[in-house]
């Protein structure tokens, strides 16, 4: 029997967070599609799924906090755990996210081994 690649979605309007989470990411074993947007992931989440999905919060037009509101208001994709991934780090913003349902709150910059271990975690 075929084991399935997890797939992980990263969501950040950072070229270079895509890319390096990317690199990293996929290096693992996973399936990783980025989006530069709240907006176009919730296109790309219409037409496939994530297994889990990596959110920054800070992100032109719609942020990472309304896009976590879309997605756990959705029958279809409010089950995919979320792990926002943000330069924003105090405390109120924190809690914020796992109350609307995040599973994981890092700050950046975040240490590579701490990432993929927390990745490893949410998909295991």
């Amino acid at each position: 029997m075929d084991i399935i690649p997890k797939s992980i979605l990263v969501v950040d309007d950072s070229e270079t967070n895509q890319v390096l989470l990317e690199a990293l990411l996929a290096g693992e074993g996973w399936t990783v599609r980025t989006a530069s947007s709240a907006t176009l992931a919730m296109e790309m989440l219409k037409t496939g799924s994530a297994d889990l999905i990596l959110l920054d919060l800070l992100m032109p037009g719609v942020d990472g906090l309304k896009m976590l509101d879309l997605l756990k208001s959705d029958s279809r994709l409010s089950n995919i755990p979320v792990i926002v991934v943000s330069a924003v780090s105090d405390k109120k913003t924190r809690d914020l996210c796992l109350e609307k349902g995040a599973v994981d709150y890092m700050s950046k910059p975040v240490r590579i081994n701490e990432i993929v271990k927390k990745v490893r975690d949410t998909l295991l």
